[in-house]
């Protein structure tokens, strides 16, 4: 199975985006999470915050974690990822607002075919192009 990964846009990142999104009255996906810390490392925190005012948005954060477990448990390490790529994805149709912080979804084969093949052009034409 080809691996999936989700691509950020960074462009469109900003405070409001983040406070907007962490705001959300649903489930947030941990990949979705994940990629904004790399702009703001307190979101996790800014989000515990809401959970004061509206204590089921952690019941609803904690259920992909329960069945992220259950897969992992049950040795489907393969399936756990793409549960959460899905589940991310799934999120996003939910939630087109939030759709522009996500290029695209690539394979891991497509992203090493990619690299490989600017070694290649990198070898011959000495262009450095990775990306």
């Amino acid at each position: 199975m080809s691996k999936r990964v989700l691509i950020a846009n960074g462009e469109v990142i900003d405070e409001n985006f983040i406070e907007d999104f962490i705001s959300t009255p649903d489930a947030l996906p941990i990949l979705l999470m994940n990629i904004l810390d790399e702009f703001d490392e307190g979101i996790e925190l800014k989000r515990f915050n809401i959970y004061e005012t509206h204590p089921e948005f952690e019941e609803l954060d904690n259920m992909e974690i329960r069945l992220t477990s259950e897969l992992l448990k049950k040795g489907k390490y393969d399936e756990a990822e793409e549960f959460q790529i899905d589940y991310a994805l799934d999120f996003l149709n939910k939630h087109p607002q939030f759709k522009s912080m996500i290029k695209g979804v690539e394979s891991e084969g497509h992203n090493d075919l990619r690299i490989a093949l600017s070694s290649i052009k990198e070898a011959f034409l000495g262009d450095f192009d990775y990306f």
